[in-house]
């Protein structure tokens, strides 16, 4: 009897090349593969593992497979795993196979995680399974990676695209899944950077605790739906839209300040003035204004300074002083 593993040639017409265990649909990119296959041959052997079928199950070796079917290769050697190979072991091949060579997804990182909790420990995982995936070995990432997991199909395809950080795919983890639903047109349609995204929920779950209403009914408002459909904009511009729109709910009177600040500088030509700039006490809780003034010689700051001067005793510059 042949003792398990062994090298085989394998037909490539037998292996699933569309599904995998372990890593996520999509990505692994295979151009610069073929052409190192095309130039020397395969270097390292896949791993399979016999199906009662009579096809194979492909453990490592996903990116080598397809570079080879796009050769045109019609059979490739990989070493034979015996089919009572515990998936723990294989997932640790799968782990090393990859770890040097490529990085893994935010989505695969998620689901490697989930499946690496079935067999070891949390602080296992941590210090070992999260440098493996590329990640530092903290608990928070451990928890973001779990979250991530558990979450909706839409949801795991926005992480795997990037189009969702994973700090916000976490954070959503802990909505309802109705409130989630609501969620999902604003991040899924906007483009919105990871802090920004951080922003959006943060302002939503800020409102819905002062208001005492469920995260999508906020959402759901007439006004936020509007910002989010408007059809004569652009996404960027429905992007800034509905945070302003957020920002005005979360903080009225510190947005009436800055609007009204601006308009008082607008007011008195300094909102594009190319020497003198004046800038509000940080979130107008503070006593002290800001001025930057810049000058070539002694003559131009003589100039400045009557120009302040002069600024200062409009009572349009009283206002503007007199909002904070």
């Amino acid at each position: 009897m042949t003792t398990l593993p062994f090298l085989q040639e394998i037909p490539l017409a037998r292996v699933d090349l569309d599904t995998h265990p372990f890593r996520a649909a999509g990505g692994g990119e295979v151009a610069g593969l073929e052409e190192s296959l095309a130039a020397v041959g395969l270097l390292s052997y896949p791993r399979v593992l016999p199906l009662k079928t009579g096809r194979w199950r492909l453990v490592t070796g996903w990116r080598r497979f397809g570079a080879a079917a796009r050769l045109g290769w019609q059979t490739i050697p990989a070493v034979v795993l015996a089919p009572e190979t515990p998936e723990a072991q294989l997932l640790l091949l799968y782990l090393h196979d990859n770890a040097c060579t490529r990085a893994f997804g935010p989505l695969e990182q998620a689901r490697l995680a989930s499946r690496l909790l079935s067999h070891w420990d949390r602080d296992t995982i941590i210090g070992k399974g999260l440098p493996l995936l590329g990640l530092p070995p903290t608990p928070a990432h451990l928890d973001r990676l779990l979250a991530v997991a558990g979450l909706e199909a839409p949801w795991q395809e926005l992480v795997d695209r990037s189009r969702l950080a994973l700090t916000a795919a976490a954070r959503l983890a802990a909505w309802d899944p109705e409130d989630r639903l609501a969620a999902l047109p604003f991040l899924a349609g906007l483009p919105l950077s990871q802090s920004k995204q951080e922003e959006f929920l943060g302002a939503v779950e800020l409102l819905a605790r002062r208001e005492g209403l469920a995260l999508g009914a906020i959402l759901a408002r007439a006004e936020l739906q509007q910002d989010l459909e408007e059809p004569g904009k652009n996404p960027q511009e429905r992007a800034e839209a509905v945070r302003r729109r957020l920002n005005v709910w979360v903080a009225p009177r510190f947005q009436a300040a800055r609007k009204a600040f601006a308009a008082g500088l607008h007011r008195l030509g300094l909102t594009h003035h190319p020497r003198l700039r004046l800038k509000e006490p940080p979130a107008f809780e503070g006593p002290d204004f800001e001025l930057n003034l810049k000058f070539r010689d002694h003559r131009e700051l003589q100039e400045l300074l009557q120009e302040l001067a002069r600024l200062a005793s409009l009572p349009e510059f009283e206002d503007l002083i007199d909002l904070v």
